[in-house]
């Protein structure tokens, strides 16, 4: 029975190919417009560390200038100064401490057998690939003493194991990394792909991930081209690196998982102390306040979600509602045509049940077609927004997500739009169009 009224329902659509044309094209554009935006804000609204919510925070230490207030996120600067970053590594309490900035490196073979690359990098504690989770294809981060020392060892990406070693096991062998030779101890998977990039906020929240991780504490040997925000308030004499480090800028990013509520509660004492202690010091001279944010919170404060973001996805609901309205009065202008041949059915014998059936299957047909031309549609409005914005490139991409809202808006659209009017035409009155004829 339902074949047959699929069938019916393919019959009526190709003897109205271009009302029933404007009908699919109308439910389409909607659908697109819904799935792109939606495809678009699933992603960037979405929270790659849900599953540790709870027990992961961004710290902040409120080391700002005393006569004026930082200007953005909560009044708090984002990022921590190379001392105070260091003093929670060293002497707090977490259960893990993930210290990391962004730099910009060259890198290339020891034997100058292939050309270098300049590629985005970043320093980091060995905790980072835990506390992301950062799988590894081969490999692994490097050790606690290595991290403690900062020692020449570097962890890359699948990308550059092919473009110096031809995808041989590089585990054991060296690069050069700004004119130093380093050991690479792991390679990452190339599926890591954390979005937003929760971890770092502050150039963008879509970029692509490091293609190489150095320790931390190399930047005590050293000087690295940062690539990320350094921001300061105070006129300080910086004559060496040594000097910088001392300095008052905040370009440390820093985060910390406290497993349970006593190691929260302990960790919060340690920065109240701490503090106080920098208080002493002359350091800290805005009130107490510190903050520690979990990963939902840091996207929040953070602006990654806009209010623009909201008002684009109410704005696409409102065009697929104005769509299916076209396609109702469409579909009531069509069925009204056939009223005839609805009454002829109905003096035949059909019941009203059936003839509304009847209908409803031309709508879902209608409705099917539209929501896969709205599929392809939306597939081409992804790839426009890749191409106009590069930070979208992780962002703008078909996923199961999508296909599933295809299938939901389709079935949706066509009970929407066809509903009232195969309610209609099954409502009609058989003698009515009996005597015209």
């Amino acid at each position: 029975m339902v074949s047959y009224y699929l069938r019916l329902a393919w019959l009526s659509v190709k003897k109205t190919p271009v009302l029933s044309a404007l009908m699919v094209l109308a439910i389409a554009m909607g659908i697109a417009a819904c799935l792109t935006t939606l495809t678009l804000y699933q992603v960037v609204s979405s929270n790659p560390l849900a599953d540790k919510n709870a027990v992961t925070f961004a710290v902040q230490l409120d080391s700002w200038d005393p006569n004026e207030d930082y200007w953005a996120v909560n009044g708090v600067p984002e990022q921590l100064t190379y001392q105070d970053a260091k003093a929670i590594y060293r002497t707090g309490n977490a259960d893990q401490t993930v210290l990391t900035s962004r730099i910009g490196v060259t890198v290339e073979a020891t034997d100058a057998s292939t050309p270098p690359k300049v590629e985005d990098a970043r320093l980091a504690t060995r905790d980072f690939f835990s506390v992301f989770d950062v799988p590894f294809r081969y490999g692994g981060p490097w050790s606690a003493t290595a991290d403690a020392h900062g020692e020449q060892q570097v962890v890359i990406s699948t990308a550059l194991q092919h473009h110096f070693f031809a995808g041989e096991y590089p585990v054991g062998k060296s690069v050069m990394v700004e004119g130093e030779v380093y050991t690479i101890v792991g390679v990452m998977d190339e599926r890591w792909t954390m979005t937003p990039s929760v971890y770092d906020l502050n150039t963008g929240a879509f970029k692509e991930p490091p293609q190489l991780f150095l320790p931390f504490f190399n930047v005590e040997r050293r000087p690295f081209a940062s690539w990320g925000n350094v921001v300061g308030w105070k006129n300080e004499d910086v004559r060496s690196h040594q000097d910088f480090l001392a300095t008052e800028m905040a370009w440390v990013q820093t985060w910390v998982s406290l497993n349970t509520p006593e190691a929260r509660a302990e960790f919060e004492q340690f920065l109240v102390n701490y503090i106080h202690n920098e208080k002493q010091k002359g350091r800290f001279e805005r009130p107490l306040k510190y903050y520690l944010n979990t990963p939902e919170q840091w996207l929040s404060i953070n602006g990654v979600v806009s209010r623009d973001n909201r008002i684009l996805v109410y704005l696409s609901l409102a065009f697929l509602a104005v769509c299916l309205v076209n396609a109702v009065v469409l579909l009531l202008a069509k069925f009204l045509r056939k009223a005839p041949e609805a009454g002829l059915r109905r003096a035949l014998g059909a019941s009203r049940a059936a003839v509304f059936v009847q209908h409803l299957a031309e709508a879902a047909v209608i409705g099917a077609l539209g929501s896969a031309l709205g599929l392809l549609l939306s597939w081409f409005g992804l790839v426009g927004v890749r191409s106009l914005y590069s930070h979208y490139q992780e962002v703008a991409v078909m996923s199961g997500f999508t296909v599933i809202a295809a299938l939901v808006f389709a079935l949706v659209s066509a009970l929407v739009s066809g509903a009232l009017p195969a309610w209609q035409v099954s409502r009609s009155q058989p003698a009515r169009y009996l005597k015209a004829q």
